[in-house]
């Protein structure tokens, strides 16, 4: 009777497996990008086909691949080739090959418009929210100047004050770099080269 019941199950979860296979179009499966729009389409922006919207693909050396994507709408930070502007301004539309960013004119009490290639952007600044180590970025260099500063202030073994030895520096360095890791893995400036690049999708 047992040996019925393990043909029985094992025909049964072959038979499972098969249909789930023959079910699966790989062609059908989405990829990381309709994904994305998928579960970010309460935005207006993101909903409206056919909106074009900036991609950074960026390969750091620190914290691996990662899509970064600028609607227009969005604050993007960035350095343009030849010039030590830093630009910080909002996006007011997407072209093919360059976006419009709006600057207020303090002078003439109004908006104005900036057209911006896309090959003449020399370095983005993109931030990344890790859960745990975007938090870290803040907390750790003072927990590290607080461990260090709490030895210094207070009696030690020798009952002195402000006195502290090599092993509280060390201990306490290595918070503050621990710290200072995690917020350049969670805000970066990247340089647009072959390991990171700029380009223009579109919503669909």
């Amino acid at each position: 009777m047992k040996q019925y019941l393990t043909i029985l199950f094992l025909l049964a979860v072959g038979h499972f497996t098969a249909s789930a296979q023959d079910q699966y179009d790989p062609q059908k499966a989405l990829s990381s990008e309709e994904i994305f729009l998928k579960q970010n389409s309460n935005n207006k922006v993101i909903a409206t086909p056919g909106q074009k919207y900036i991609v950074l693909d960026a390969s750091p050396a620190i914290g691996g691949f990662h899509r970064y994507r600028f609607f227009p709408g969005d604050n993007i930070k960035f350095r343009l080739k030849n010039e030590s502007i830093r630009f910080n301004e909002l996006i007011t539309g997407v072209t093919d090959s360059s976006f419009t960013i709006g600057t207020v004119n303090e002078v003439m009490k109004r908006m104005d418009y900036q057209d911006v290639l896309l090959k003449d952007i020399r370095l983005l600044k993109v931030s990344r929210r890790i859960p745990f180590v975007t938090q870290a970025a803040y907390l750790l260099p003072f927990a590290g100047l607080i461990y260090v500063g709490a030895d210094f202030f207070n009696r030690g073994i020798d009952n002195k004050r402000f006195t502290t030895d090599g092993s509280t520096l060390i201990v306490g360095g290595a918070i503050v770099a621990t710290g200072i890791f995690c917020y350049k893995v969670s805000f970066s400036s990247l340089k647009i080269n072959n390991r990171n690049k700029l380009k223009v999708l579109e919503t669909y």
